[in-house]
């Protein structure tokens, strides 16, 4: 975690250090509600960390993520400190991220503790095909505030790099099976959850880079902190990659709805 902390830091330092060179050779502006970004569709989350092979993820009935119109992060720039090719800005947005685990696994709360293991109950079928009936699978709705350096590379490419706040609100734990032709759902709801020492207040480092005139791009998250806390469940850090399925320069768009009319 302390090594986290340092790497999370080192981003903040460099950013605010490029900005105040910035400073020193151009005029300054503030801009609000400059972008807007959509990281959605084609995606996919999974775990690193210390028990990550245990919560290795997949794309199985397109979870995790991947084609799944109901995942992903947007959020929109609220203040731009900068110029319109390199600025600094502060943003706020909501992130639905699902996880769907290539093992059919049980979590147990013992205590405080979060344990978790394969399915143990031989009656339990998943049915693991593809579009199978059965899934494990971990649902986690947050907001988070990103801090982001933005440079424009010439005239179309934009590269973003920056970290962000994450605070969770939503988290749900889901187990789908047949006993025999009957189909089971067990389900850990969002107010049990709340139970399972989940970290929900936690810190990462996004990068971007986004072509306005394709419309296309390329993002990727990682979270510093763990998803659970220290030493109270297993030890992962989410991952996010995505192909930016959108993002708009507020002002231009204006412009065009303008120039249209």
């Amino acid at each position: 975690i302390m090594k986290n902390n340092k790497l999370l830091f080192a981003t903040l330092i460099m950013i605010v250090a490029f900005t105040s060179t910035l400073n020193a050779q151009h005029k300054i502006g503030f801009q609000f509600f400059k972008y807007v970004k959509q990281e959605q569709a084609l995606g996919y989350n999974f775990f690193v960390g210390n028990d990550a092979a245990d919560f290795q993820t997949s794309v199985k009935g397109f979870g995790s993520g991947l084609a799944d119109v109901l995942t992903g992060r947007s959020s929109i720039d609220l203040l731009s400190i900068g110029t319109d090719h390199v600025n600094l800005s502060i943003g706020a947005g909501l992130s639905i991220s699902k996880f769907r685990f290539s093992q059919n696994l049980v979590l147990n709360l013992d205590g405080e503790t979060v344990n978790w293991e394969p399915d143990p109950n031989p009656d339990h079928d998943y049915v693991n095909t593809f579009f199978g009936y059965g899934k494990s699978k971990l649902v986690n709705t947050s907001f988070y505030v990103p801090l982001d350096l933005n440079i424009q590379l010439g005239e179309n490419w934009l590269y973003s790099i920056g970290g962000f706040f994450d605070y969770s609100f939503y988290t749900k734990f889901k187990s789908k099976y047949k006993i025999g032709d009957e189909k089971v759902q067990d389900v850990i709801a969002p107010s049990e959850m709340k139970t399972y020492s989940l970290n929900k207040v936690k810190y990462g480092v996004s990068t971007m880079i986004f072509n306005k005139k394709l419309k296309w791009g390329i993002s990727g998250s990682y979270y510093l902190t763990p998803f659970f806390q220290e030493g109270l469940g297993p030890d992962i850090q989410e991952v996010r990659i995505c192909f930016v399925a959108g993002m708009a320069d507020i002002k231009d768009e204006i412009t065009k709805d303008r120039s249209n009319h």
